[in-house]
């Protein structure tokens, strides 16, 4: 019976706070970037600053939360659901977080005849790198991987469905990784989608190995600020590619909107409005009185630190090297993006 210690380790080293990947010290670039960049896939065009620095780190302050629950019950057998509050450089206090009902539908969805080797197993190939959430097999010892996601799919690209193209590209990539590293073949791929007591168990199908070798044939430059550039110019080609679509202007006469639709929307528009005016009084209010954090029955509200940070000047770099800058500009086609204007 296959165990974790019969499976070959990585050399790289994972920094679980920095999330960074360290051979020696060389750094390698995650999976993540990498098919964002190249495939945009994943990828929140419209994200406002508000979105970018302040939901999703809370988002992913749950999703590692829910993580480090389901590691550390399969590892050790002990449900540990409860995590504290955790400061972040943009979104504050990240709130406390109970997953305990998150760990009863991992139980419920995890697959019956599989037992997990390992968790949270780093791979890598190349200049990549990434951690397998789990590690399954079978009675006849054959492999499968599995990874855990709770985004909310009302707000992902593409859904459900954009989630699990995602999944099949992020799990290809683990198995050709995993493969390369242990000499064990990966037979099928699992994702568990698991959301405040909603959830559901996925098969993945997986990406052809040719493709998956090319994604991770991108070459990566580092960039002043952190992160890499990635240069795959056929792949990010292809991934470009959209039809052309017409614009299809209408309004009330042509389509029949349901007014219950219209109206929620323009009473949103007015509440947004107001509150907007509210928050930047309440906000006023906390820092005349020296107040980072507030609380009422309804909500929470919180000023973080200031922070200073590091960004790079495209502008000034375009100038003082244009032919390099030129060099490394890729095109990329984004969604357009739905806007409603208040009459």
């Amino acid at each position: 019976m296959i165990k974790f210690e019969d499976l070959k380790q990585s050399e790289v080293v994972f920094n679980e706070e920095a999330h960074t990947y360290l051979r020696g010290d060389e750094k390698l670039s995650g999976i993540t970037s990498l098919i964002h960049s190249v495939l945009q896939l994943g990828v929140y065009p419209d994200a406002n600053e508000y979105v970018r620095n302040v939901q999703i780190p809370k988002a992913g302050y749950y999703g590692t939360c829910i993580h480090k629950t389901i590691q550390i019950y399969e590892d050790l057998g002990i449900e540990q659901a409860q995590w504290p509050e955790k400061e972040h450089p943009t979104a504050g206090t990240l709130p406390a977080q109970d997953v305990s009902i998150e760990l009863e539908t991992y139980k419920r969805l995890k697959p019956k005849k599989l037992r997990v080797i390992a968790t949270e197993f780093t791979v890598s190939f190349g200049m990549f790198a990434t951690q397998v959430d789990s590690v399954l097999a079978d009675e006849d010892d054959n492999i499968y991987l599995d990874d855990h996601k709770s985004n909310n799919l009302d707000y992902y690209p593409g859904g459900k469905d954009g989630l699990k193209e995602y999944l099949s590209w992020q799990l290809s990539a683990n198995a050709v990784m995993f493969e390369n590293q242990t000499g064990l073949k990966v037979k099928g791929l699992y994702a568990d989608w698991i959301r405040k007591g909603d959830g559901e168990l996925w098969k993945i199908e997986r990406v052809p190995d040719e493709k998956v070798l090319q994604l991770l044939s991108t070459e990566i430059l580092p960039k002043p600020e952190g992160g890499f550039i990635y240069i795959n110019e056929a792949m990010q080609v292809e991934a470009a590619k959209v039809e052309e679509v017409k614009p299809v202007v209408s309004n009330s006469k042509d389509l029949a909107v349901p007014v219950e639709i219209t109206t929620a929307i323009a009473n949103l528009l007015k509440a947004e409005k107001a509150a907007k005016v509210m928050k930047e009084k309440l906000r006023d209010l906390m820092e005349a009185n020296g107040v980072t954090k507030w609380e009422c029955d309804a909500f929470t509200a919180s000023i973080g630190k200031e922070s200073t940070t590091n960004t790079f000047d495209t502008t000034a770099f375009k100038e003082a090297d244009p032919d390099t800058y030129i060099k490394y500009l890729k095109k990329i086609t984004r969604k357009g993006s739905f806007k409603i204007t208040e009459k």
